[in-house]
């Protein structure tokens, strides 16, 4: 079972109120919605939402429950974008090779820009 999908599309659901919402949200049917959040009450042996044809609320353990989602995903996320981030940092000696013309018309007016953005 992915428990950090099923994580994601119950915080969604509870963020929405609605299956179809937080399943047009996670660019997924509404069914995946359904299905995962089926299988990871079936996961924790207990009843997260309280269903109704009108109407869509917590139960006593899906509100701690939710509260634990927001921290852990908010931490997953994080934890990515830390890591996206150093990949991403401009690191090393950069050396350019250009043609005097094209160094004084376009390098020079943009390297205190490229400076402040990697210094």
């Amino acid at each position: 079972m992915d428990r950090i999908g099923g994580m994601r599309a119950f915080t969604r659901v509870v963020e929405h109120g609605s299956f179809a919402r937080a399943a047009e949200d996670l660019g997924i049917s509404p069914a995946s919605v359904t299905t995962q959040i089926a299988r990871l009450e079936k996961h924790l042996g207990v009843r997260l939402l309280h269903r109704s044809t009108r109407r869509l609320s917590l139960t006593d353990e899906g509100r701690g429950y939710y509260q634990s989602c927001v921290r852990v995903l908010e931490q997953l996320d994080e934890a990515e974008e830390a890591l996206r981030g150093s990949r991403a940092a401009v690191r090393g000696l950069l050396r350019v090779s250009v043609p005097q013309v094209f160094t004084r018309r376009l390098l020079f007016p943009a390297l205190p820009d490229f400076l402040r953005q990697h210094p």
